[in-house]
């Protein structure tokens, strides 16, 4: 024999569900991050300080607009866009090179090179919540190690020769505005890295 239910008791328990699904929604206009982008509904309105990115691997060369971008083969012999970024007047940790440390900058980092933005995101390489190790040179700017970007097994590095990329890069300091920079460059392909 079944337990005989009362109407108010399965009105109670079908809500159930939609009360645990409602609960684990955001709100879109929130600032939760549900996107996987890391994103904490910050601009870079009222920013404090700077960075740029860079190229290099032991050393770091400034990438502008209209700059090439050489892709290199690494020391583990993977083709990459080593991208270093520096700057300074932000929060540092004090254990600048522990990339565990939660509260170190987090880097965002889209790539995206014509004709071949079929990665995640529809872009060429996406990168969300990227932690870096810092050093303070000299002159009390900061330097970090450099961004892998590894080329994708499948694509020929030299099919990239010459091809324009748009790179759209953001720096999170712990409890700081979003830096963010935005570059247009053209993609060139070197065999080797240089010596450092």
């Amino acid at each position: 024999m079944s337990p005989r239910w009362r109407r108010s008791s399965r009105s109670a328990l079908l809500t159930i569900p939609l009360s645990i699904t409602a609960v684990g929604c955001a709100d879109p206009g929130s600032d939760d991050d549900t996107s996987g982008t890391g994103d904490t509904g910050t601009d870079s309105d009222g920013a404090i300080g700077w960075f740029e990115l860079g190229w290099g691997v032991g050393q770091f060369t400034p990438v502008a607009d209209g700059d090439a971008l050489p892709i290199v083969r690494g020391g583990q012999g993977a083709e990459m866009i080593p991208l270093p970024l520096q700057g300074g007047e932000w929060f540092l940790p004090d254990t600048i090179v522990s990339w565990m440390d939660e509260t170190g900058p987090m880097v965002d980092l889209v790539i995206d090179i014509e004709g071949y933005n079929d990665g995640v995101g529809g872009h060429f390489k996406r990168l969300a919540n990227y932690t870096l190790d810092w050093i303070v040179l000299e002159d009390g700017t900061y330097q970090s190690s450099y961004i892998p970007v590894i080329i994708p097994d499948g694509i020929d590095s030299a099919e990239l020769e010459g091809l324009p990329a748009h790179i759209e890069v953001s720096l999170r300091p712990f409890e700081q505005p979003t830096l963010a920079l935005e570059l247009d460059v053209v993609i060139t392909v070197m065999t080797d890295l240089p010596p450092v």
